[in-house]
């Protein structure tokens, strides 16, 4: 079945992928990437929006969600849009078109494809040459899924909670899910069985979640897993959300 064979239901997730008009960065400083993430926090709460996956190019930004309707999906859009263009608009001096005039949107309609958009959102900064692995990027929910970084954008689908009984047990699906369809053998050097992660058992997940937990724990301990000097691990949390709306709505009341 083709994309546009695929029909429109009630609460069916969408890949939304939005550039921006001219191909030119949406985004420049990290205060930037923080502001749009309360934005989509904000219309996610505005408009009963689950956003279980999300990263943010410097040129466009790509989003799985879940709505009950194309017309609240439209506002959704236009609210996050909206929002964030005023702060850009103040922030930089400028003025004029900022977004493409629709977003491209894919209804999907089973998880295991849902999954698959999972990894293809969430890898889109390695096959843009923008870092190594993707835990190295800081805008998108990769370290949430992958690793347990908290982030305050994302309401997990049934399909990803259903990998695992633990947290744990789902980071460890997520990453040999994430690996197999990258093409990246696991953390063990065993490439995994097709379809074997999605049905295996949550008790066996959790005992081979605590090897891999310990593993990526010595990892830390020798400095392989820190991030660049000078860059917080996590991103996306609450307290970060926060300050950076508390500096654009003060900057925005003085204007």
């Amino acid at each position: 079945m083709s994309e546009r064979d695929v029909p429109m239901v009630a609460g069916m997730p969408r890949h939304v992928v939005h550039h921006g008009n001219d191909g030119s960065p949406r985004f420049l400083g990290n205060e930037d990437y923080l502001v749009f993430l309360d934005c989509l926090k904000g219309a996610a709460e505005k408009h009963g929006c689950a956003i279980h996956a999300y990263v943010l190019m410097p040129d466009h930004v790509q989003l799985l969600v879940s709505l009950d309707s194309e017309t609240r999906l439209a506002r959704f859009m236009r609210w996050v849009g909206d929002r964030y263009l005023e702060y850009v608009n103040y922030t930089y001096q400028r003025n004029g078109a900022f977004w493409e005039d629709e977003p491209k949107v894919t209804p999907i309609d089973n998880d295991r494809e849902l999954l698959a958009r999972y990894c293809a959102i969430e890898s889109e900064p390695v096959r843009a040459c923008l870092v190594a692995v993707p835990t190295d990027y800081r805008w998108s929910s990769h370290r949430h899924h992958a690793c347990g970084s908290e982030d305050a954008v994302i309401q997990d689908h049934a399909a990803f909670l259903a990998l695992g009984t633990t947290q744990l047990a789902r980071q460890l699906a997520y990453d040999e899910l994430f690996r197999a369809a990258a093409g990246i053998k696991t953390s063990t050097g065993l490439g995994p069985a097709p379809g074997a992660d999605l049905r295996e058992d949550g008790i066996r997940r959790s005992v081979r979640g605590l090897a891999w937990q310990a593993m990526q724990l010595r990892e830390r301990r020798i400095g392989r897993s820190q991030p660049p000097e000078g860059e917080a691990h996590a991103r996306g949390t609450a307290s970060d959300i926060a300050q950076a709306r508390a500096g654009a709505m003060r900057r925005l009341a003085n204007k």
